[in-house]
Protein backbone atom coordinates (compact mmCIF):
# COMPACT_ATOMS: atom_id res chain seq x y z
CA UNK A 1 0.00 0.00 0.00
CA UNK A 2 1.49 3.68 -0.90
CA UNK A 3 1.11 6.25 1.84
CA UNK A 4 0.45 10.27 1.28
CA UNK A 5 -0.61 12.53 3.78
CA UNK A 6 2.53 15.02 4.02
CA UNK A 7 1.92 17.53 1.40
CA UNK A 8 4.84 19.87 1.21
CA UNK A 9 5.23 23.00 -0.80
CA UNK A 10 8.82 24.12 -2.48
CA UNK A 11 8.06 27.79 -3.18
CA UNK A 12 11.06 29.28 -5.74
CA UNK A 13 12.83 29.04 -8.51
CA UNK A 14 15.63 26.82 -6.97
CA UNK A 15 13.58 24.02 -6.01
CA UNK A 16 12.93 21.07 -8.01
CA UNK A 17 12.24 17.51 -8.08
CA UNK A 18 15.83 15.82 -8.75
CA UNK A 19 17.46 18.06 -5.77
CA UNK A 20 18.73 16.20 -2.89
CA UNK A 21 16.14 18.38 -0.64
CA UNK A 22 13.25 16.48 -2.68
CA UNK A 23 14.82 13.26 -2.84
CA UNK A 24 15.46 13.61 1.56
CA UNK A 25 11.39 15.47 1.78
CA UNK A 26 10.08 11.80 -0.30
CA UNK A 27 12.21 9.69 1.73
CA UNK A 28 10.22 11.08 4.45
CA UNK A 29 7.25 10.03 2.84
CA UNK A 30 6.50 13.60 1.52
CA UNK A 31 4.74 14.61 -1.14
CA UNK A 32 6.15 17.46 -3.05
CA UNK A 33 4.04 20.56 -4.75
CA UNK A 34 6.31 23.45 -6.55
CA UNK A 35 5.67 27.05 -7.47
CA UNK A 36 8.34 29.69 -8.63
CA UNK A 37 6.55 32.74 -7.32
CA UNK A 38 4.23 33.77 -4.88
CA UNK A 39 1.04 34.17 -6.98
CA UNK A 40 1.59 30.05 -8.07
CA UNK A 41 2.22 29.15 -4.17
CA UNK A 42 -1.21 30.93 -3.41
CA UNK A 43 -3.25 29.18 -5.85
CA UNK A 44 -1.62 25.89 -5.12
CA UNK A 45 -2.60 27.29 -1.68
CA UNK A 46 -6.13 27.51 -2.92
CA UNK A 47 -6.16 23.67 -4.42
CA UNK A 48 -3.99 21.66 -2.20
CA UNK A 49 -3.93 20.60 1.85
CA UNK A 50 -0.28 21.01 2.95
CA UNK A 51 1.43 20.44 6.21
CA UNK A 52 5.09 21.92 5.47
CA UNK A 53 5.78 25.25 3.18
CA UNK A 54 9.50 25.91 2.57
CA UNK A 55 10.16 28.45 0.73
CA UNK A 56 13.14 30.93 -0.91
CA UNK A 57 13.77 33.95 0.92
CA UNK A 58 13.38 36.19 -2.42
CA UNK A 59 11.16 34.92 -4.85
CA UNK A 60 10.31 36.62 -8.60
CA UNK A 61 7.31 38.76 -6.98
CA UNK A 62 7.51 39.28 -3.34
CA UNK A 63 9.61 37.34 -0.69
CA UNK A 64 9.04 34.17 1.40
CA UNK A 65 7.98 36.30 4.63
CA UNK A 66 5.36 38.16 2.22
CA UNK A 67 3.24 34.20 2.35
CA UNK A 68 3.24 34.18 5.84
CA UNK A 69 -0.15 36.04 6.40
CA UNK A 70 -1.90 33.40 4.32
CA UNK A 71 -0.44 30.18 5.94
CA UNK A 72 -0.83 31.12 9.31
CA UNK A 73 -4.71 30.34 9.36
CA UNK A 74 -3.73 26.78 8.06
CA UNK A 75 -1.88 26.44 11.27
CA UNK A 76 0.95 25.15 9.08
CA UNK A 77 5.08 24.82 9.73
CA UNK A 78 7.03 27.28 7.31
CA UNK A 79 10.97 27.67 6.83
CA UNK A 80 12.61 30.11 4.67
CA UNK A 81 15.84 29.36 2.93
CA UNK A 82 18.25 32.14 2.60
CA UNK A 83 21.33 31.22 0.29
CA UNK A 84 25.23 31.88 1.65
CA UNK A 85 27.84 31.34 -0.44
CA UNK A 86 27.63 27.78 -1.75
CA UNK A 87 24.77 26.46 0.94
CA UNK A 88 22.17 28.30 2.48
CA UNK A 89 20.46 28.62 6.26
CA UNK A 90 17.29 27.75 7.30
CA UNK A 91 14.97 30.14 8.99
CA UNK A 92 11.99 29.53 11.01
CA UNK A 93 9.01 31.50 9.76
CA UNK A 94 5.69 29.33 11.46
CA UNK A 95 5.19 26.49 13.99
CA UNK A 96 2.22 24.93 14.01
CA UNK A 97 1.13 28.40 11.86
CA UNK A 98 2.51 30.51 15.26
CA UNK A 99 4.94 33.44 13.56
CA UNK A 100 8.26 32.12 14.70
CA UNK A 101 10.51 34.72 13.18
CA UNK A 102 13.69 35.36 15.84
CA UNK A 103 14.07 31.75 16.32
CA UNK A 104 17.50 30.41 15.76
CA UNK A 105 18.96 29.94 12.15
CA UNK A 106 19.11 26.33 11.23
CA UNK A 107 22.54 25.12 9.58
CA UNK A 108 21.71 22.05 6.40
CA UNK A 109 22.04 19.71 9.26
CA UNK A 110 19.86 21.08 11.80
CA UNK A 111 17.23 21.67 8.84
CA UNK A 112 17.32 17.83 8.16
CA UNK A 113 16.97 16.95 11.83
CA UNK A 114 14.35 19.18 11.92
CA UNK A 115 12.63 17.88 9.01
CA UNK A 116 13.55 14.53 10.19
CA UNK A 117 11.41 15.10 13.42
CA UNK A 118 7.80 16.97 11.87
CA UNK A 119 8.15 13.57 9.48
CA UNK A 120 7.85 11.82 12.62
CA UNK A 121 5.00 14.01 14.25
CA UNK A 122 2.92 14.06 11.01
CA UNK A 123 0.43 11.31 10.46
CA UNK A 124 0.48 9.55 6.91
CA UNK A 125 -2.57 7.69 5.35
CA UNK A 126 -3.21 4.99 2.80
CA UNK A 127 -2.93 6.51 -0.43
CA UNK A 128 -7.07 7.20 -1.71
CA UNK A 129 -6.45 5.37 -5.25
CA UNK A 130 -5.88 1.98 -3.50
CA UNK A 131 -8.21 0.18 -1.57
CA UNK A 132 -7.89 0.18 2.57
CA UNK A 133 -7.57 -3.64 3.49
CA UNK A 134 -10.72 -4.72 5.35
CA UNK A 135 -10.72 -5.48 9.34
CA UNK A 136 -10.74 -9.46 9.55
CA UNK A 137 -13.91 -10.69 11.49
CA UNK A 138 -12.95 -13.92 13.51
Amino acid sequence: MSLFGRNVFLVGENFHAASALTNKLYLLKFQCHFADTMRAASELLSSQPVDLVLSNMYLPDGTGVGLLPALAPLRVNAFLSLRVENSCLWLPALNGGKVCLGAPVLSPLEFRRALEELARCLPVTPCVNEPVPKARVT
